[in-house]
């Protein structure tokens, strides 16, 4: 019961938080969807519990604006932005249910046609445990990140209301905080209806972040993380990591971007017959990618690759996946995952400061 009452605390918040989003608009969409799928067996441990299609309803709170960071993403109609509300069954009692909350927003490609993207918290109601469901290898704990890639296509539109079909991908692990975390990859179709309705306060143009300015911007960071290794509930390794960046904005939407990272991997050691120093477990690695705009916050998606002291067992090639949130214009709160060979190595939290713009 504890566990619920925690899910319901969460899934409060993230309506209470919905109901600031909406407040920015005059105009409010809410829409219900049902969807049905499948959870890929993307490792050969997973294909003894995926055993049957996994069934999800999900509610969707937001508005469509064209106003402010949206007017960069809608050379084809205006983009909507909310709160997601969602409920999955995986199929399997091995695989158990997830209750999830996601920010989302939805990117027009055609005049009905949309890019889907949602990032968020998930609930899980069977996470291993070596006792009471020692088959449930999927996922390691009761509280999961989220992540949504999806797309869909208003088959009715009318003023006030539509229907839409979709197909998406919505992915829940821990990122390596504690095993096993196989994790689940939901690939699904869903149908949804929605209304838009008038708000009844005056838009607000609250506290919005700046348009970025093209050029060249100078950044660094720093942060912390973790992760598990070898077996279930072993020990977790902390690391620290140093980042710089340097990204070239030639549109609003987006900048490219330069990065070399530095990171103290203590996990290392598990891999050593002998004792490694502080300087034997940094690992030097360079990356380059993109940086979506989205207002206050920034999707980085980074292609990197390690140099020195790379793990054996993952290789030096990896991704880099971080999620920012502007506080001021200078300073900004970092949430990443770094992931090799698209297996979560380990999660950080960190802090990030602009030292410098070069306009041209």
């Amino acid at each position: 019961m504890e566990l619920l009452r925690s899910a319901s605390r969460l899934i409060c918040f993230w309506v209470g938080l919905s109901g600031t989003l909406v407040l920015h608009a005059q105009h409010t969409t809410w829409s219900a969807g049902t969807s049905l799928g499948y959870a890929l067996p993307h490792r050969s441990e997973m294909l003894a519990i995926v055993t049957g299609h996994s069934r999800g309803f999900a509610f969707r709170l937001g508005n469509r604006d064209s106003a402010g960071w949206r007017e960069n993403w809608s050379q084809h109609g205006p983009v909507w932005q909310g709160v997601q509300m969602a409920w999955l069954d995986g199929g399997s009692v091995e695989l158990g249910e997830f209750a999830s909350v996601m920010w989302m927003v939805e990117l027009p490609i055609r005049s009905r046609w949309n890019l889907e993207l949602g990032t968020g918290m998930g609930w899980c109601s069977a996470p291993y445990d070596p006792v009471e469901r020692p088959l449930s290898i999927a996922i390691g704990t009761r509280w999961n990140a989220g992540i949504h890639l999806g797309t869909s296509v208003q088959l009715v539109q009318r003023q006030e209301g539509w229907i839409a079909l979709g197909a998406g991908l919505t992915h829940f692990s821990n990122g390596a905080l504690a095993l096993p975390n196989l994790g689940v990859n939901n690939l699904h179709l869903r149908i949804s209806a929605g209304r838009t309705t008038e708000h009844i306060a005056k838009n607000r143009n609250a506290a919005v972040a700046a348009q970025p300015v093209k050029g060249w911007l100078w950044a660094i960071a720093g942060r912390a993380g973790a992760r598990d290794i070898n077996l279930p509930g072993g020990t977790l390794h902390p690391t620290v990591s140093a980042g710089a960046y340097a990204q070239r904005i030639t549109k609003d939407s987006h900048s490219w971007t330069l990065a070399l990272d530095l990171a103290q991997n203590n996990s290392l050691q598990q891999f050593s017959s002998t004792q490694l120093s502080a300087a034997e477990r940094l690992q030097l690695a360079t990356l380059v990618g993109i940086n979506l705009h989205f207002g206050r916050a920034h999707l980085m998606l980074l292609q990197g690759w390690v140099w020195t002291r790379a793990d054996q067992a993952l290789g030096r090639r990896h991704l880099q996946a971080i999620l920012a949130y502007e506080i001021n214009p200078n300073w900004a709160i970092e949430w990443g995952l770094r992931s090799f060979r698209l297996r979560a190595d380990y999660p950080f939290i960190g802090i990030r400061y602009r030292i410098g713009h070069q306009i041209g």
